[in-house]
C-alpha cells in the first residue's frame, strides 16, 4: 500500500512536469512562429493562391 501511495505521488510529479515542459515548448513556439510565423503564413497564403488558381484553371479546362 506504501509503494502505491509513493507511486501514486511520483506519477503526479511526472505528469506535472510534463505539462510545465509541454507549456514551455507552446510559449516558445508562440514566439517562434510570431518572429518566423509571418513570413511562413505569407509564402502558404501564396502558395494556397497559386494551388487554388491552378485548381480552378484545371478545371474549367476539364
Amino acid at each position: 500500500m506504501k509503494l502505491q501511495a509513493g507511486g501514486r505521488r511520483r506519477q503526479e510529479a511526472e505528469g506535472r512536469r510534463q505539462e510545465a515542459g509541454g507549456r514551455r515548448q507552446e510559449a516558445g513556439g508562440r514566439r517562434r512562429q510570431e518572429a518566423g510565423g509571418r513570413r511562413r503564413q505569407e509564402a502558404e497564403g501564396r502558395r494556397q493562391e497559386a494551388g487554388g488558381r491552378r485548381q480552378e484553371a484545371g478545371g474549367r479546362r476539364r
